[in-house]
């Protein structure tokens, strides 16, 4: 119970016994006041008429007596005359039943209201004649009570009311800082720091708003530092310092990270760019113009290449570029490969007047899919750029496979035929594989569902063979939503089961409106076929607006589910993403986190990865872990979920 809602009660209570006390004192007083003023009626009758029956009264007849007690009595406000003699001998007696108009009787029967009898003696001259007794008739008293109590309790009701409400607002107003306060303590949680300005006047308010405030501005420095810690690490470890471009340890993860990936950054191309003679180059220009040169040179390509999703350039050595491009099957990377040469022949020649013969780069490339090894890409890509230097200045070649290695492209409709007839005939096939503790294999954390092809052939395809076709060809959002009913339709059937359940979406589902309220009735399905834990995860970086993903994350955790971010890298961009998402967990490539975290042997990077996410209650995943001496690092650094094959490959449902 809210502490409003105690103090509304305990002074709502209080209240109700101080004006209850008062409409019982006031009411008692109101019944003395008419019980006495009933017997001062009675005694000014029967004082009245017994002067009247002794100036008629006869002790032989006592007809006159009567007559006038008779006419008194008609009346109807008396219940009881008597007119005894002097030996309590009656006289006259007249007597009615009390009957109480308009009182309900449950007033009558709970209120005593005793109506005194007023006497009076009678004297013929000089000696008694008897003694009158007269009683007012209760009926009148118990109306004029219930007059009294009816405006009493209408008061003491309209008080109470009015009590209430004034107290309501009151306490409104002085807990409203306490309001405040707890959404500060949410708005930390959710990685938002609220000061409150407005200051309560009430002392112990306000230093529960000075504390408060105190409180969050340590814990922004804190978050904020810690950022900033692992940010400027990671740009220590990956960066070139020259060009700002990432270095050649960099491209290694994330190629190993794209060759396992279950993404469309499954296939590509790996262009290498080489520059002839540099040596000579800084000898002709100097070394600040030469490295001037570089720089340039860099900032074209990453130009160039912002185009392009996901892809990476980087610096491997003084001489040498090379670029990471996922690309779909009907893609080819020779016309992004012609315009970095025209752009860089551009900056050598007008930039710093460099002769094209002499001074000049020539780039090789080389095709990647799932299958290939990285020193084997490598050594493809090389070949192709041997073969380029071969040929001459901004030459440009492609390796190309002899042993029948390539696949038989489709062309783009017959790739949508294809795609669209296997969800109709259900040939897309779910997998999973869980998430589970490190030091405990039987404790999993999640399944995650994976897409499988299968083709004409029966012959099983992985996601990075035609997740690329996917989204060149728009159906991303239609994919989604084949795997969240297929996922449905699997859970009511009984055909797959799990306490947690994982679900990978694509950028497409929240661009569009139409399918985010399909998403949003998506969820509650699931909630009504008794998934108590349901994650719904995005790959970090993905190109939707991140007003987007908040709103999204906020509704789901209103169900009891989380949203998961994966392929998280530690950069600026990344760790604002997880700041604004506020994500259930995050899953990092195992390969890079150990080299990361591990491999440098220094603690303040991991330390300010864990502070982030323990103070956000995130938690950490390590995948792709594939090895023994994988696991063993992890643990050293203090990793508690893992996922990937040492566990167990993705198994097929149904």
């Amino acid at each position: 119970m809210t502490l409003f809602k105690q103090i509304i009660i305990v002074l709502s209570i209080f209240q109700t016994l101080i004006f209850g006390a008062v409409m019982w004192f006031n009411f008692s007083s109101s019944n003395e006041y008419v019980t006495e003023q009933a017997y001062t009626d009675a005694l000014h009758t029967a004082n009245s008429l017994g002067l009247s029956i002794s100036s008629v009264a006869s002790l032989e007849d006592v007809s006159m007596a009567e007559t006038m007690i008779n006419s008194v009595f008609d009346s109807g406000y008396y219940e009881k005359i008597l007119l005894e003699d002097m030996e309590k001998n009656v006289l006259v007696s007249k007597e009615q039943s009390v009957i109480v108009a308009d009182v309900p009787a449950w007033f009558v029967d709970y209120i005593n209201v005793n109506v005194p009898v007023a006497s009076s003696q009678i004297m013929l001259g000089w000696t008694p004649y008897g003694m009158l007794h007269v009683k007012l008739n209760s009926g009148h008293a118990y109306r004029q009570l219930w007059t009294i109590f009816k405006d009493v309790l209408a008061v003491f009701v309209g008080v109470s009311l009015l009590g209430v409400v004034c107290l309501h607002f009151i306490l409104r107003l002085i807990l409203q800082p306490l309001t405040r306060v707890k959404e500060q303590a949410e708005a930390i949680l959710e990685n938002d720091f609220i000061f409150q300005k407005n200051i309560p006047f009430t002392q112990e308010l306000k230093n529960v708003v000075f504390a408060m405030n105190s409180m969050v501005r340590k814990v922004k420095e804190i978050f904020e530092k810690e950022a900033e810690a692992v940010k400027r690490y990671h740009e220590l470890l990956y960066y070139d310092a020259i060009t700002h471009l990432y270095n050649r340890r960099y491209l290694t993860l994330k190629l190993n990270e794209y060759l396992s990936s279950e993404s469309k950054e499954a296939q590509g191309a790996l262009i290498l760019i080489s520059l002839n003679d540099y040596e000579g180059m800084k000898a002709h220009l100097g070394y600040a113009q030469s490295e001037a040169c570089i720089k340039a040179i860099a900032e074209a390509i990453q130009t160039i290449t912002e185009a392009y999703k996901a892809s990476v350039c980087a610096k491997l050595n003084e001489t040498d570029f090379a670029i990471l491009v996922p690309l779909s099957s009907l893609e080819l990377p020779l016309p992004l490969c012609e315009e970095i040469a025209t752009a860089i022949k551009a900056v050598m020649q007008q930039g710093y007047g460099l002769d094209e013969k002499e001074y000049f780069t020539t780039i090789g490339y080389a095709h990647y899919t799932q299958k290939i090894e990285p020193k084997e890409l490598f050594s493809k890509a090389d070949f192709a750029l041997s073969a380029s230097k071969a040929k001459g200045a901004f030459s440009i070649h492609h390796f190309e496979e002899t042993n029948g290695e390539v696949p038989l492209i489709l062309g783009k409709e017959a790739w949508l035929h294809e795609l669209k007839a296997a969800m109709e005939s259900k040939r897309f096939k779910l997998a999973h594989q869980e998430v589970v503790r490190l030091d405990n294999v039987e404790d999993i954390f999640h399944s995650e569902l994976f897409v499988r092809l299968e083709d004409q052939h029966q012959h099983i395809h992985h996601a990075g063979y035609f997740m690329p076709m996917v989204m060149d060809v728009k159906l991303g959002a239609q994919l989604d939503h084949y795997v969240i009913e297929r996922s449905l339709e699997l859970l009511e059937e009984k055909r797959f089961t799990c306490k947690a359940l994982c679900i990978n979406l694509g950028k497409d589902i929240f661009l569009q409106s139409n399918e985010w309220t399909w998403l949003e009735n998506a969820v509650m399905k699931f909630k009504k076929v008794g998934m108590s834990k349901l994650y719904f995860e995005i790959a970090c970086g993905m190109d939707v607006p991140i007003e987007l993903l908040v709103k999204f994350s906020k509704y789901i955790r209103s169900f009891g589910y989380g949203l998961g971010m994966d392929n998280v890298v530690v950069t600026k961009e990344g760790l604002e993403a997880i700041a604004q998402i506020n994500p259930a967990y995050i899953k990092i490539h195992a390969s890079y986190m150990i080299d990361l975290f591990g491999e440098s042997g220094l603690e303040t990077p991991h330390r300010s990865l864990g502070i982030i996410a323990d103070s956000m209650d995130i938690k950490i995943i390590a995948t792709n872990v594939e090895t023994l001496e994988q696991k063993e690092k992890l643990e050293k650094i203090g990793i508690h979920y893992i996922q990937g094959s040492l566990i167990a490959e993705p198994k097929m449902i149904g």
